[in-house]
């Protein structure tokens, strides 16, 4: 990640160093949080539009590791939003069950993206040109909502960066329910 980028997400890190200390209520250790990755999202695109590529290697870097690493902050922290309004609060067994079917429907999308994700843990490179130079053409008809995680900018989308953005924000969250469940079995 280049430098310029990698400082936003130290900055961001300690924002939810912060959010995650203050003695509030989680909904609101949420919403800040949130609030962060969406500010600092806005930073990098900005950022991204102004000073361009210099080249290929350095936009497939943008849309393969630092948009996706920003993005799955906000999807982390949507992840958790949802579970906090749906989860059965008052029902240790609905608790464990509801927390068992996040992990479903996780590993429902691992897998349903096996190849992908593969490709993506093994650390190949050979078609990053295909997944993460912009294309409009090849996936507008594909993601006509334009990116579900950082809205409708279509001038910085890639093929692929959402599928990894989606990704980093379920392992991120996986942590998080393995956690949940632990305190489960403890109680």
């Amino acid at each position: 990640m280049l430098p310029e980028y990698q400082e936003y997400y130290q900055l961001l890190l300690a924002d939810f160093h912060y959010h995650e200390n203050e003695k509030k209520a989680e909904m609101k250790m949420i919403e800040a949080c949130f609030r962060s990755s969406l500010d600092c999202w806005g930073k990098i695109g900005n950022l991204a539009r102004k000073n361009g590529f210099r080249d290929e290697s350095e936009e497939i870097g943008f849309f393969k590791e630092v948009k996706p690493t920003f993005g799955a902050c906000l999807g982390y922290y949507r992840f958790r939003y949802h579970a906090l309004l749906f989860v059965p609060a008052d029902n240790p067994g609905e608790m464990r069950r509801f927390w068992h079917w996040e992990e479903k429907k996780m590993q429902r999308f691992f897998d349903d993206n096996r190849e992908f994700c593969a490709y993506l843990r093994d650390g190949d490179t050979r078609r990053d040109k295909e997944y993460f130079l912009r294309c409009p053409s090849a996936f507008a008809e594909s993601r006509p909502w334009g990116d579900s995680i950082h809205g409708l900018e279509t001038d910085l989308l890639s093929p692929k960066d959402h599928l990894v953005t989606i990704i980093k924000a379920y392992d991120r969250y996986g942590k998080f329910i393995e956690t949940k469940l632990l305190n489960h079995l403890e109680a």
